[in-house]
């Protein structure tokens, strides 16, 4: 049994329990579409996002660790794919069977805060069971969010980020 993790935000001074994560709503690619234009070109739900017909993309969780506690800091991201296994997530991702599938291979497609660049990152894309969204693994590389999903993410750091995306526009808790 995993103990609940709890802390003190150094922001607004109240104890929080839990470790948010932190998720974007579409990839990137989807806000470069002019909002006139996005109703035409774009399909856009909760799970899926296709993007002028030929632009394929699917919502997974990016998992960090957390050294030193057993907890990972999850960023809930777009991944391209292409448009064969776009279509084949679609017709497996609610199967049982969906886990023995893969991985694919997809791009990174949020920019993720506290990092460099991490647009078009490559990923590999992990299917889960039952409609259970799919885990990203970054490619082995020497970016810093790479690292830190190989690595793990030092406690300190981590709450740093979670309160900084807790309170927008605080410079420094």
């Amino acid at each position: 049994m995993t103990e609940a993790f709890t802390f003190t935000c150094g922001v607004c001074g109240e104890l929080h329990e839990g470790l948010p994560h932190y998720g974007y709503d579409a990839p990137d690619f989807y806000y470069a579409v002019k909002e006139d234009e996005r109703e035409e070109r774009c399909s856009l739900n909760s799970d899926l996002c296709i993007v002028d017909k030929k632009y394929f993309f699917i919502r997974a969780v990016l998992l960090v660790p957390i050294i030193g506690i057993d907890r990972k800091f999850g960023w809930g991201v777009w991944s391209s794919l292409s448009e064969a296994n776009f279509k084949r997530y679609q017709e497996i991702s609610v199967a049982a069977e969906a886990s023995g599938e893969g991985p694919y291979f997809g791009w990174l497609s949020n920019m993720l805060p506290f990092y460099p660049d991490t647009l078009n990152l490559k990923v590999h894309v992990h299917l889960q069971v039952e409609g259970i969204r799919p885990l990203l693994q970054l490619e082995a590389s020497d970016h810093p969010l790479a690292v830190d999903q190989r690595e793990g993410l030092p406690r300190t750091r981590a709450l740093d980020m979670v309160q900084r995306l807790m309170h927008p526009g605080i410079s420094d808790p």
